[in-house]
């Protein structure tokens, strides 16, 4: 009995063959009119390709970076990264916008995208300073942990910026997700510009915990 294996390992060869149009074993000597095929061979070599090779292209799933930057000399920063991708329906197979499309694009649009990360930022993020502080952010267009934009294929983020002198009382700070939010929340803090080794990765409806600044870092 001849083995199924070998039987499948042959049907897999001849299709890829016919596929790239090499020419297939002869069991006889039977001339082969394959010419009505040849046409649409490249065609369905290529819808393989894709189907194969489309899925590379998938882009990480975006967050939502929060850094806090507190320093002794009471200045504080506090900054919220948006991915212009999280305002599509499938920001996994969108690509990055990049330092080049900026040129191109209208400054309507470009404020479009702004007023669009400040509500998501106003409808996802709630800041917890204790006590509170009303803050008002300024909007910018940079790279990724607000790296300068140098090359034209650069990922562009919208990063909205909060700079305050550190007010008095202030004993904590904390961040929370709302219920929401859509992407993952991630929380970095920085005393003297040294990031501090705990971080914090909040899904909707999480909160952080509480950064303690009672005492001059």
């Amino acid at each position: 009995m001849q083995s199924t294996n070998g039987h499948h390992v042959e049907r897999t060869s001849s299709f890829v063959n016919w596929c790239l149009g090499r020419p297939r074993p002869r069991r006889d000597k039977t001339p082969a009119n394959d010419c009505g095929h040849s046409f649409y061979r490249p065609v369905i070599a290529l819808l393989i390709s894709l189907f194969i090779i489309t899925p590379a292209f998938a882009n990480p799933e975006p967050d939502i970076p929060v850094r806090s930057h507190f320093n002794k000399d009471s200045s504080c920063i506090i900054t919220v990264e948006v991915d212009p991708r999280c305002f599509t329906d499938d920001p996994m197979h969108e690509r990055y916008l990049m330092k080049v499309d900026l040129t191109y694009r209208s400054a309507a649009d470009l404020q479009k995208l702004k007023d669009q990360a400040a509500d998501a930022i106003q409808r996802w993020v709630r800041f917890e300073l204790m006590p509170a502080s009303t803050l008002k952010p300024e909007f910018t267009f940079t790279g990724q942990n607000q790296s300068p934009l140098a090359k034209a294929d650069d990922p562009v983020v919208i990063t909205a910026s909060w700079k305050f002198q550190r007010p008095a009382g202030l004993i904590g700070w904390r961040v929370h997700a709302t219920k929401e939010a859509r992407y993952s929340i991630v929380v970095l803090n920085y005393l003297d510009g040294i990031e501090q080794p705990r971080s914090a990765t909040l899904f909707p409806g999480e909160t952080s915990f509480t950064l303690d600044l009672s005492t001059p870092k």
